[in-house]
């Protein structure tokens, strides 16, 4: 449902959401400006920022703020543990629209934006995964990931039932007016349509329809309604964890940091007083004025000191002191104290209380308990249990939804001109790697514990030994086993069937 003109926005219904994704989306930058910026247009609702070390910063004290991005190193890490290693896609190539399958996981470097849209679920709250056809681009479906900051979803039954898709695609008269693009889509007398908008407007306020080639940015670009006898709308979202704790019967998801912002904040506090104590402990020298050689400036008929060490001494007039009888001492050494391991522990603490909140071990961020000894299988997954935990919560809400999008990809394909071969869609079967590196002795210990109690074949101790091996050499070598071990060959092909 499209906007209704010279409406408010973001809609009201919106207003407190689109607040929160650009908190978290500060967060997430890394960048302390975008902080900066946030919480000084944050008034809108100050009972959310009462009390935050941002919220407070003046600006003559922005200069010495210290920032340490762990917003963007949790989500980069939940990203890892998801698929750092490629999943495995589970379908026939050799059948009708095989190719076009693996077109498009190639085309769209599908891997590579699983990655970025979990990054980027991780920090927002989830991403949606669209699919459009642009014929001139490339003869697949494209694949694009949309942030929850750029549209407007409705829910039924906690599923997506339409979404308005929105961007900027033009700012005018110092950004005091502008131009959005918004995308419907929605299901209509069993049809996907797809309509568009373009809305001139201001900041606050949507503005007025105006035609889609009124504007050179959207001149050229195809913009025409259209239907698609398909299931689905062409996309899906993937909430990163549910259920929300700010909303709980909301089908949106929640962020991995947005129980933590006052933690984070108190981390930068952490870091900028230690920087503040290094900067308060440099050593300075108190050096009376008048051991210091003096020149007169020929221009001005000021009186200078020698400046070449500035950075080390300050220069004080002890004349008066001395005089008045005071025992001083003409070179002065001052030193401050440099809390460094009381500083160190407390940022230490707050980190890993930051990523244990989002629902992560320590141990996947770098700490070890073990004097940094490397691990890997058994001891590894023992130490990142909670991490491993997260990651597979997570991906219960990625398979099915990666799954149906590969469903809308070979019907949307098969509705438009790219595809003229008629075929039935196939399923594509979505297995994440857990991304522990496995440990060849706990692999071996498993196959003798399996093959001492007769409960393994000789084909699935091949295919456990050598998981990414192709099913021919599984075979090949499975078959040399039992020649060599003059075994009673079979047929391996029926035993993967």
């Amino acid at each position: 449902m499209f906007l209704k003109p010279n409406s408010e926005f973001p809609p009201k219904a919106w207003e407190y959401w689109m607040y929160k994704y650009d908190e978290y989306a500060a967060w997430y930058s890394g960048e302390p400006n975008n902080l900066l910026q946030f919480y000084v247009r944050s008034a809108m609702f100050p009972e959310v920022e009462n009390g935050l070390f941002w919220a407070r910063v003046e600006k003559e004290e922005r200069s010495n703020i210290v920032h340490l991005p762990a917003a963007g190193d949790v989500a980069s890490t939940s990203a890892n543990l998801l698929f750092s290693e490629s999943p495995k896609f589970g379908y026939d190539e050799k059948a009708a629209g095989g190719d076009r399958i693996k077109m498009f996981i190639k085309e769209n470097g599908l891997l590579n934006m699983l990655l970025e849209g979990a990054e980027i679920s991780a920090a927002l709250s989830g991403c949606f995964l669209k699919l459009d056809i642009e014929p001139e681009l490339v003869k697949i479906p494209i694949l694009s990931i949309v942030t929850p900051m750029q549209c407007f979803p409705t829910f039924w039954r906690g599923r997506l039932w339409e979404v308005l898709f929105y961007r900027v695609v033009k700012y005018e008269q110092g950004d005091a007016v502008v131009w959005r693009l918004f995308e419907n889509r929605k299901r209509e007398n069993g049809n996907l349509v797809i309509e568009y908008q373009l809305y001139k407007g201001t900041k606050d306020k949507v503005g007025t329809v105006q035609a889609i080639n009124a504007i050179e940015e959207t001149k050229n670009i195809t913009l025409e309604p259209v239907s698609y006898a398909m299931e689905g709308l062409g996309c899906v979202y993937i909430p990163n964890m549910r259920p929300n704790r700010l909303m709980p019967n909301s089908a949106l998801g929640i962020n991995d940091f947005s129980g933590c912002i006052s933690l984070l904040d108190s981390l930068d506090f952490a870091w900028t007083s230690w920087m503040r104590d290094i900067e308060l402990g440099m050593g300075q020298l108190l050096v009376d004025e008048d051991l210091l050689e003096k020149d007169v400036d020929s221009t001005t008929g000021d009186t200078t000191k020698f400046n070449k060490f500035t950075k080390a001494f300050l220069t004080l007039n002890m004349g008066q002191w001395r005089m008045g009888g005071e025992n001083v001492k003409p070179i002065e050494i001052v030193q401050f104290e440099l809390r460094v391991a009381e500083h160190a522990q407390t940022c230490d603490t707050l980190f890993k209380n930051i990523v244990t909140q989002c629902g992560y071990a320590p141990q996947s961020f770098g700490y070890s308990d073990e004097g940094g000894v490397a691990e890997s299988g058994k001891a590894l997954r023992i130490r990142e249990r909670k991490s491993l935990l997260t990651r597979e919560k997570k991906a219960r809400y990625w398979t099915p939804s990666l799954t149906s999008l590969f469903q809308q990809m070979q019907q949307m394909d098969k509705c438009s001109s790219l595809n003229t071969g008629a075929s039935a869609p196939q399923e594509v079967e979505i297995e994440l790697e857990d991304s522990i590196v496995v440990d060849a002795s706990e692999v071996s210990e498993t196959l003798r514990n399996l093959d001492q109690a007769r409960a393994v074949s000789i084909y699935t101790k091949v295919k456990m030994l050598h998981p990414y091996w192709e099913e021919d050499e599984i075979v090949k070598e499975a078959d040399l086993i039992v020649k060599e071990q003059g075994l009673t060959p079979s047929s391996f092909d029926e035993v993967d069937e």
